[in-house]
């Protein structure tokens, strides 16, 4: 069971915007419980609009062209990405590999 996260700048980043009917179906369908799940004590959401100026500690992430792009962010730098959506069991699967192979990662170094 996942109880914390690894480290404090670990976050899953989710890249959305405005009528993106990708980024709808996953507020539905994953959004909507995702809060409540093992994966988002370890990884907890943070939305950030495409079109927005990037915050400075996300400068780093680049190539983000399409939405949703979800970058897990592990140590502070980008660990995993997931580019688009195309339902919940993939989605999962994808961010259950990231939450594997975060886990046998090394510590993170202050």
């Amino acid at each position: 069971m996942i109880v914390a996260p690894v480290s404090a700048s670990d976050q899953l980043v989710m890249f959305e915007q405005a009528g993106c009917p990708y980024c709808a179906a996953w507020n539905r369908d994953v959004g909507s419980v995702y809060a409540r799940t093992d994966e988002a004590k370890m990884l907890p959401l943070r939305r950030v609009d495409i079109h927005a100026t990037r915050p400075a500690d996300l400068r780093s992430v680049g190539g983000v062209r399409f939405t949703p792009t979800f970058v897990v962010m592990h140590c502070g730098r980008e660990f995993a990405r997931i580019t688009g959506y195309a339902g919940d069991e993939q989605f999962w699967g994808l961010l259950d590999q990231s939450v594997r192979s975060i886990k046998e990662s090394p510590a993170c170094r202050r």
